[in-house]
């Protein structure tokens, strides 16, 4: 089954926690791999030569780790309605998150914590800055990973999730409206 990609607001929301695992895990884009490692070919246009070790993206302890956490999360069967609510409160009082590019999960969610009116509306709706954060991050590398755009050699997306996005397709997309990205 294959989702929405995301785009616009969608991307900047998802990003908030996503893109720091996503973009400090990937040298190469994903059409540069076959079987996990990039072709020469495919990096530069030239032949690899014989004998010459091919390289493999380079992932930070605080990556790789930010990324289990974050494809190990499970998702509550309600998330996606909530978080869709959350957000439409949020752009209706006009609260923007932090950009928080290349930044751990762990600073994302203090930034997050720190926006100002931001707290009491994820409150209002059941979330924390941290089940926020990490259930949109999780949201969006499962949705993601759903549509092959993640590089190879990331942790698979927690199997339950899968499922949670199987079951409830029209939830994915309507969170995915609400996040400003209409399906195409």
């Amino acid at each position: 089954m294959t989702f929405p990609r995301m785009t616009g607001l969608s991307a900047l929301l998802v990003s908030v926690a996503m893109l720091p695992l996503v973009a400090q895990a990937q040298t190469y884009p994903p059409s540069a791999y076959q079987g996990g490692v990039p072709s020469q070919t495919q990096i530069d246009g030239s032949a690899p030569l014989q004998g010459a070790p091919q390289q493999t993206p380079q992932v930070s302890p605080q990556v790789r780790a930010d990324t289990e956490r974050a494809m190990h999360y499970p998702l509550p069967p309600d998330f996606m309605t909530r978080a869709a609510a959350t957000i439409a409160e949020l752009q209706a009082r006009n609260i923007q998150p932090p950009n928080s590019h290349g930044t751990s999960l762990s600073e994302t969610i203090r930034q997050i914590s720190q926006v100002p009116g931001l707290a009491p509306v994820l409150q209002s709706h059941g979330f924390t800055p941290e089940s926020f954060v990490m259930g949109m991050t999780t949201f969006g590398m499962t949705l993601a990973a759903s549509n092959g755009q993640l590089p190879t050699g990331m942790p698979s997306p927690n199997p339950s999730n899968v499922a949670l996005f199987k079951a409830q397709p029209e939830q994915v997309t309507a969170l995915m409206q609400a996040m400003g990205n209409p399906p195409h």
